[in-house]
């Protein structure tokens, strides 16, 4: 006999796959009549059967030392090799003699290689460029460029280190400048392999953290001088759990006998990199220390783990809860004692950010906002006295602050600082003490980067979108103006979004541009944008024998018919515009990001499940990008749920009016994260409802008011209350608790506020639930619980609905090695319920 739960929730759940769902109608159907998922098409662009025919989409280049030089490495239909480019003379040319060292490394290393295919992709130069080095298998080679002889060189260095006499790697990472000091891994220690020694500038003293405190060791001398006593778990500068390190070795001993782990067993050392900044002068240094130890514990099970299920706990905060973790700064001046904290005390709960020395050791800057993220100050402390002076104040109402490093023209010099404050995000110039002088960008775009500065020339450089008229508000562009406001000059031209790295000199920049539907074409420009070298283009030959095409952008109104939303439509390869086709939107709502593709990108799940017979699209929405204006992202404060959906909805409704193939009544949905959240809201939220048929919801935040604190809190936004009022003192959220702390007198300057937050669940809208919904979650995702969607499905049982559920075991955030396996369900889950094409009728997945 059927259960009472069977018969009332009618609900499917699989740990394996998906229970198929009776079709309404589908019985009557004949196999012909039914129309048919074109799996022989889609199957040609999986990820898998696209690596043949995609080569490289993007250049990065590697400038040697500080100078002009740089070289690449690049792949096309002729194989990968090493290129040597020379701005000043326009030179290109291979780095060196693929044939050659292909012949010796395999006499060296004993096996052989193809020259259009080392087993190496990344290299160093020596510091006299005579000779570049890189690692095979666990080998470092030295390959000696005039006299074209290698030299084995053992072992490579552990972690981070570097020998000496090698460049260290310039430009790497798209030309952004990075501010100053000499951090290292954070608290629970970094890379296994990293030297766990923290130097100062002048290389006389070094710092490392042990079992939660930190120690000093002048070079030269003996001792080691522990200075810090009080670290303890949840109150750390740093430490490695070396129980752990040697479970984790023993789990891999199969391995290793089968010739598994490369490089040896992990980092037993109990000392770790302590994430330090250290004074110019190398007198003293400082340090963030987070204190956690209030903070509640999340939990997990790992049922896959051996010999039995093991419990997995670490410290989560929750939105409104009272114990979030508190931040400190604390400084050390070599020949004291000990270290001591900063009182940076402002704001109840406050974050820190950007804290660093300007000149010397004696005075320290930080920005310091408070809870709910409205209010933000840059203090300077001096370290003598404990005296403490703000230099700049931002202020919003009903929005969240943003906020970006200070820069410095020069060292002592004026202040860049960047703000929303008309509206968009621009920057501004300060002098050193923070008195205003001027902008430095204005206008309704955003100016988001400094890419570099040039202290001699007293340039700055500076990446922003939205400012070309007739393109994507969403494409990048590299722009210089000098320190003084003045000749303002854009320096990569063109209607494409591109990704600049600038030269140690700043005399040149590579250019990497593209769109969603134009391959990415490096060139070399000089510093007035004038192209002085192309250097490659994407090959996208291969991919077009294929019948591949690019995605079509598009732009449509939002809901209140006058912002522009932006968005990109897949179609299949064997498209015939006679025919109606179903819609599917890839959604994920913001609002740090839309996640509309801007640039190249061959493959993707979206290109793949439009081959089975769909218009696939990405859509944004009011609320959903930080890159428009404050007002369109701040379109979603205190109203994290609801948004997103009335702008998706008007914008198929356009696109299927302006074409006549999109089948409005057959419409799809689905996303990741907050894409999981929101396409579950589609299905569950009146009108929508009735508008999206089919969603498959992953790792979705269902439940905010158990996310992430920082993050809801910041983009649903705190209520402040009076906390003198003792009824509302006594409001509890969530039957948690109070939402902050108590009213009493802290000294804090919010001591008479008391902050609360409910946000909007999915879990609410449950009853509301039409058309198909799979709910899919990772059981050890500690980044979006799985609670989460287990308290959807619970809602959803209780309503009586009928939905399906999977829980992939083992799988955190991300699905990792499961991801082919998901892509494969959410694609039958569309074909089964928007084409009629059921796949499920047997276990096996062809």
């Amino acid at each position: 006999m059927p259960s009472v739960l069977a018969l009332r929730s009618r609900l499917v759940v699989s740990f394996a796959a998906v229970a198929a769902l009776p079709i309404l109608g589908a019985a009557q159907e004949s196999s012909n009549d039914r129309p048919q998922a074109n799996w022989e098409l889609s199957n040609k662009f999986t990820t898998q059967a696209l690596q043949r025919v995609i080569y490289s989409t993007t250049l990065a280049p590697r400038w040697i030392g500080k100078t002009d030089s740089m070289w690449y490495n690049w792949r096309n239909a002729a194989g990968a090799g090493f290129t040597l480019v020379y701005p000043p003379t326009k030179t290109k040319r291979p780095l060196f003699d693929h044939f050659k060292l292909a012949a010796a490394l395999a006499t060296a290393h004993r096996k052989p290689y193809e020259p259009n295919a080392l087993p190496f992709s990344t290299l160093n130069f020596t510091k006299d460029h005579k000779a570049i080095r890189f690692t095979v298998d666990s080998t470092r080679y030295e390959w000696n460029l005039v006299t074209e002889q290698i030299h084995n060189m053992g072992r490579p260095m552990r972690g981070d280190s570097l020998p000496p006499d090698e460049e260290r790697t310039e430009g790497v990472g798209g030309g952004r400048g990075g501010g100053g000091g000499g951090g290292g891994g954070r608290a629970g220690g970094a890379g296994a392999n990293q030297d766990f020694r923290n130097f100062s500038p002048d290389s006389t003293a070094f710092v490392f953290a042990m079992n939660h405190n930190l120690y000093v060791v002048e070079v030269g001398k003996a001792d080691t001088v522990k200075i810090t006593s009080d670290g303890v778990r949840n109150y750390s500068f740093g430490f490695r759990d070396t129980a752990t390190v040697q479970q984790q070795d023993n789990d891999d001993d199969d391995d290793d006998q089968q010739g598994g782990r490369q490089g040896g067993a992990r980092n037993r050392d109990p000392r770790v990199r302590a994430n330090v900044t250290w004074s110019p002068d190398s007198r003293a240094f400082f340090i963030q220390r987070n204190d956690s130890r209030r903070v509640r514990e999340l939990y997990l099970v790992n049922v896959l783990a051996e010999p039995r299920p093991a419990l997995s706990s670490y410290t989560y905060a929750m939105p409104g809860e009272e114990n979030v973790s508190q931040q400190e700064i604390w400084t050390y001046r070599r020949g004291e004692p000990t270290a001591k904290q900063l009182n940076v005390k402002k704001w109840r709960d406050q974050r820190l950010f950007y804290t660093h020395w300007t000149t010397g050791s004696s005075k320290l800057r930080l920005a310091r906002r408070d809870r709910p993220q409205r209010q933000m100050e840059l203090v300077e402390f001096d370290l003598a006295s404990g005296a403490s002076k703000t230099l700049i104040t931002e202020t919003v109402v009903n929005a969240n602050l943003e906020a970006q490093t200070p820069r410095y023209v020069k060292t002592g010099g004026d202040m860049i600082w960047w703000s929303e404050r008309a509206g968009w995000g621009h920057y501004y110039l300060y002098d050193h003490n923070g008195a205003y002088k001027r902008p430095l960008t204005s206008g309704p775009w955003r100016a988001d980067q400094i890419a570099q500065i040039d202290t001699v020339g007293g340039a700055v450089y500076i990446s922003g979108v939205g400012r070309e008229n007739g393109e994507n508000p969403y494409y990048r562009h590299l722009y210089r103006v000098n320190a003084d406001g003045s000749g303002f000059t854009l320096v990569d031209a063109g209607d494409f979004n591109h990704a600049p790295t600038i030269s140690p000199t700043r005399k040149y920049i590579v250019d990497n541009f593209s769109r969603v539907n134009a391959p990415t074409r490096s060139v070399v420009r000089d510093a007035t944008g004038a192209v002085v070298l192309d250097l490659e283009a994407t090959d996208v030959a291969a991919l077009k024998e294929l019948g591949w095409r690019p995605p079509e952008p598009f732009v449509v109104k939002a809901a209140d018919g006058v912002t522009e939303i932006y968005g990109n439509m897949w179609k299949p390869f064997d498209f015939d515009s006679t025919k109606k086709y179903p819609i599917i939107a890839h959604v994920y709502p913001g609002p740090q990001t839309e996640q509309v593709n801007t640039t190249f990108n061959a493959g993707g799940v979206q290109q793949q499940l439009a081959q089975l017979g769909f218009i696939v699209i990405q859509i944004g929405n009011r609320g959903g990008s930080p890159l428009r204006s404050n007002a369109y992202q701040n379109f979603s404060y205190y109203n994290l749920r609801d948004y997103a959906l009335a702008d998706k909805k008007a914008g198929i409704e356009q696109l299927a009016a302006r074409h006549s193939f999109i089948d409005i009544n057959r419409v799809g949905i689905y996303g990741h994260s907050g894409g999981g959240f929101l396409t579950a809201a589609a299905l569950m939220l009146p009108p929508y409802n009735d508008f999206f048929k089919v969603g498959v919801s992953s790792a979705g935040n269902h439940d905010n008011n158990i996310y992430n604190q920082n993050w809801s809190e910041q983009y649903h936004g705190l209520r402040a209350e009076n906390a003198a009022d003792s009824a509302r003192a006594r409001r509890t959220i969530g039957g948690r608790g109070p939402s902050t702390a108590t009213s009493a007198d802290t000294g804090y300057a919010d001591d008479s506020l008391r902050y609360t937050i409910k946000v909007p669940t999915n879990v609410e809208l449950a009853p509301n639930l039409k058309g198909k919904l799979l709910l899919v979650h990772g059981d050890m995702d500690n980044n979006v619980h799985p609670g989460n969607t287990i308290r959807l499905v619970n809602a959803l049982i209780k309503a009586n609905k009928r939905f399906d559920f999977m829980l992939l075991p083992g799988k955190a955030h991300g699905f990792a090695d499961y991801q082919p396996y998901f892509n494969r369900m959410l694609m039958e889950y569309f074909a089964e319920h928007l084409l009629g094409d059921n796949y499920r009728r047997s276990a096996e997945i062809r």
